[in-house]
């Protein structure tokens, strides 16, 4: 009896070690020694990305499959580096089992720009493929790394509101009273308009009424944008006399043109605000909500009101005989309340939300 079960022992034992060696050759798993490559996009091509179609496919990777000498599923992870890092901070962009992967124009012009390339610019970007397998000591294998050519485009610009401030307008050097806004583009953030009388000796912009940066102004004939007030301070946006101008500005691409006005300027007794914004309802209609002319300059109205969601128009002297909408037809607002400007000589508005 004893023999039989001394024999029974070795046999568990033996049974034993051949399962943990079985185990230890399954998590153990060594890639091919020789490296593996991408194969596109080659080495060094050049992509620029159009903002236009965001959904375009912009790249499309493959590379060689990866033998790990024995049937396993083989995760296959796309990354990008800044270049010249050595991959010290490598950004996983997709993962997956084949050995292809797309990326459209949106994320890869995203990629781009978080890896530090500069909107408009040809800058580079490092790329190379991770290779893993599901056990837990199994070693990845990295392909060798390209170098690829990428122009991106600024994002969708996002929304600031732009004060005047300096000697050629209402407040004067003052960041913290009579402020006027600039009209922001209703279709393109990036774009900014004022048509109205300014002082000589020009102005500047900022973002936030209080601080002195954000700010813009001009470098010459382009715009200097000042991120903090550390920054170097532009120059002055240029009105060599006292007069009415029209001024565009770019955000984007940084460029402005400052013009004489000589359009007409018909002089309103009153400008007011009509429609359900002020009830809620196509009473709001049959009322009136009177706009402050500026001291300063009389084409520029103002107003603060809290409105309820729906449409609007601004029209003068309490007649439909001279009205501005949206190109012509009805504005159409959020619920809020806003700090509401009008400018009567191009049909300009702009709504702040204000507490």
């Amino acid at each position: 009896m004893k023999l039989i079960y001394k024999i029974f022992i070795a046999v568990v034992v033996l049974i034993g070690l051949g399962s943990c060696e079985n185990e230890e050759n399954l998590m153990i798993l060594e890639p091919q020694e020789a490296a593996f490559a991408l194969i596109t996009p080659e080495v060094g091509s050049t992509t620029i990305l159009n903002k236009e179609t965001p959904n375009n496919t912009a790249l499309t990777f493959t590379w060689e499959k990866v033998s790990y000498g024995t049937p396993t599923i083989v995760t296959y992870t796309l990354q990008f580096a800044a270049s010249n890092t050595e991959f010290a901070a490598p950004v996983d962009i997709t993962s997956s089992t084949s050995t292809h992967a797309s990326i459209t124009v949106a994320e890869l012009n995203t990629r781009a720009l978080a890896l530090g390339l500069t909107p408009g610019v040809e800058g580079t970007i490092d790329v190379r493929i991770k290779s893993t397998v599901g056990t837990t000591l199994s070693e990845p294998k990295l392909s060798t790394p390209i170098t690829i050519n990428l122009t991106p485009y600024r994002g969708v610009f996002p929304k600031v509101d732009l004060f005047l401030v300096g000697p050629g307008t209402a407040a004067g050097w003052s960041v913290t009273s009579n402020n006027m806004p600039i009209y922001r583009d209703p279709k393109e953030n990036a774009k900014h308009y004022y048509t109205g009388f300014f002082n000589k000796d020009g102005f500047k912009l900022i973002e936030q009424i209080g601080f002195w940066a954000p700010a813009y102004g001009t470098n010459g004939a382009k715009v200097q944008y000042r991120a903090t007030e550390g920054d170097t301070d532009p120059g002055v946006f240029p009105t060599t006399a006292s007069g009415y101008y029209s001024f565009e500005v770019n955000l984007e691409e940084l460029t402005y043109k400052i013009t004489p006005y000589t359009g007409p300027m018909t002089t309103y007794a009153t400008i007011t605000m009509t429609g359900s914004v002020l009830t809620g309802d196509d009473a709001g209609w049959s009322q009136d909500v009177a706009l402050v002319k500026s001291s300063f300059d009389a084409h520029i109205w103002k107003v603060t009101q809290t409105l309820k969601a729906g449409k609007m128009k601004f029209r003068a002297n309490n007649s439909w005989d001279v009205s501005w909408g949206d190109n012509g037809g009805d504005i159409i607002v959020e619920a809020g309340k806003y700090e509401i400007w009008f400018n009567d000589l191009d049909g300009r508005y702009m709504f702040i939300p204000t507490p």
